[in-house]
């Protein structure tokens, strides 16, 4: 009697758990629940035959056999249902990992590379002796007068004028020339295999894209400027005297163009207008 209530009991609660399974695949798309399913549903099979076994001798031979494949099944199935799910798990952290290292990498208000990205390209193990040949050009990108727009129109227009600057970069570089947003008001740009010239030429653009669209960008009436500097360079492990060429250079015309608007103020009044 105590068998026949447990044997009973195992029933149950097998096919409470295979009608869960059934359940489950209705409403979560999940490959391993086909596994899971028929796992259940195969040693459900085998606990009622056997259940049905101790109560009708007739067969027996013949549903002993039955219950044994019954269990043979079930244990096959769980084992691939097992990998299965190993393996769809295995999957899924791994590009949950990939998310988080490029949400690691990526600047959240621009989209742009952050400094840990640019790091990261340099610490890469794949950096061999053929990648450090790589030449090209690097920029640094200042935006001359984000202080004194969020000072007079607020942080959030002023989030909105980095965004107008990238927007505008993104406009000039090609596909595989990365952007990476250097510090609160800088950006940089690797330029691969274009020459300084060709690089700064399309720098010399940003200011006329951005006086033509920032207004728009924004939904402010603002002035955007940025001042830029540019070296070449001719292999990764000369980019840091590259970026260091570029900065001053940077430096240099952002000086330049402050003492302008300080010979003639009425240029920065209209830059910074108010509604």
């Amino acid at each position: 009697m105590d068998s026949n209530v447990g044997l009973v009991l195992q029933c149950v609660g097998i096919l409470v758990l295979t009608s869960i399974s059934i359940f489950l695949r209705r409403t979560i798309k999940r490959a391993s629940l086909k596994h899971w399913t028929a796992t259940w549903s195969s040693l459900s099979l085998a606990l009622l035959i056997l259940f049905v076994t101790f109560h009708f001798t007739v067969t027996t031979t013949f549903l002993f056999s039955v219950y044994f494949l019954g269990q043979y099944i079930f244990g096959l199935v769980f084992i691939s249902g097992s990998r299965r799910e190993v393996e769809l798990t295995t999957q899924e952290l791994i590009k949950a990992r990939d998310q988080l290292e490029m949400l690691a990498k990526m600047d959240p208000l621009t989209e742009a590379l952050n400094r840990h990205a640019f790091h990261s390209l340099l610490r890469h193990p794949e950096t061999t002796v053929e990648e450090t040949k790589t030449s090209g050009s690097v920029a640094i990108i200042d935006i001359d007068n984000l202080k004194p727009i969020n000072d007079t129109w607020g942080h959030s227009t002023g989030d909105k004028a980095i965004r107008a600057v990238a927007r505008a970069m993104r406009s000039l570089v090609r596909a595989d020339d990365m952007l990476f947003r250097w510090g609160g008001d800088e950006f940089l740009v690797l330029m691969f295999k274009l020459p300084e010239a060709e690089a700064n030429r399309r720098m010399e653009k940003l200011n006329t894209i951005l006086q033509e669209n920032s207004e728009r960008w924004t939904g402010m009436p603002v002035t955007i400027t940025i001042s830029h500097g540019v070296a070449g360079f001719q292999s990764l492990t000369a980019l840091a005297t590259a970026i260091e060429s570029a900065d001053k250079a940077m430096y240099a015309q952002r000086n330049q163009v402050r003492g302008v608007r300080e010979l003639n103020p009425e240029l920065l009044q209209n830059a910074y207008r108010n509604p």
